[in-house]
């Protein structure tokens, strides 16, 4: 079994506060760019020039993400939009204050809540994202690199431990900007979460993210 690294783009405008998420076509900060430039280093010695598939998101941020690794590695980047984050409708590109009129506060169940003209709901997101899943791993003679989001990562995860999709409510995997997943196989063939949101690359230069203990 070839193992799924899955990279979270470095962080982007909107992680600062002000703007909406989703499709809006943020870039990556100056700050993210340093992420990404470290991790990229990291990637580049743990790879060890093993041929591998590079797929990212065709959001900016991911694009630009992917831009910075593929420099550093010498892989070449293949854009798959189905790994884009979740649809938010016509909040893209919007600031958080210009979306809020558009919101529609949370129905059940959840999994089908639609929080804006437009978006799409998280069952949807699931199917679109496991869907893109299945055709990059099927017949993979190689590892595979996705550059993505936040959220398409906890989708793939949950689409890699086959989890029933009702569980997806309740059920979350936080990766921070910039962190490395890697889902793999054990010897008995289980669907392993090998490592979550590691960022220890990003501690030498006082980048990681602190604890969340509040």
């Amino acid at each position: 079994m070839n193992p799924i690294v899955l990279i979270r783009h470095g962080q982007a405008e909107h992680n600062l506060g002000g703007l909406t998420g989703g499709w809006s076509q943020t870039s990556l900060t100056d700050l993210g760019r340093r992420q990404v430039k470290v991790l990229a280093e990291r990637l580049r010695e743990e790879l060890a020039e093993a041929p591998c598939a590079l797929y990212f998101s065709d959001l900016r941020r991911a694009a630009q993400t992917a831009e910075i690794i593929a420099e550093e590695t010498g892989l070449t980047p293949i854009p798959a939009p189905d790994l884009r984050e979740f649809n938010n409708g016509i909040a893209a590109d919007k600031t958080k204050a210009e979306a809020e009129p558009y919101f529609t506060p949370p129905t059940r169940p959840l999994l089908d809540w639609r929080p804006y003209p437009e978006a799409e709901t998280w069952r949807e997101f699931y199917h679109r994202v496991a869907g893109c899943m299945d055709r990059l791993h099927q017949g993979q003679d190689r590892p595979i690199i996705i550059v993505t989001h936040g959220g398409t990562i906890v989708n793939v995860i949950s689409w890699w431990l086959r989890l029933p999709l009702e569980t997806l409510s309740d059920v979350s995997f936080h990766a921070s900007p910039a962190s490395i997943t890697v889902l793999n196989e054990t010897e008995l063939r289980e669907r392993a979460i090998e490592r979550l949101n590691d960022f220890a690359h990003l501690r030498s230069l006082g980048l990681a993210p602190r604890l969340s203990l509040a």
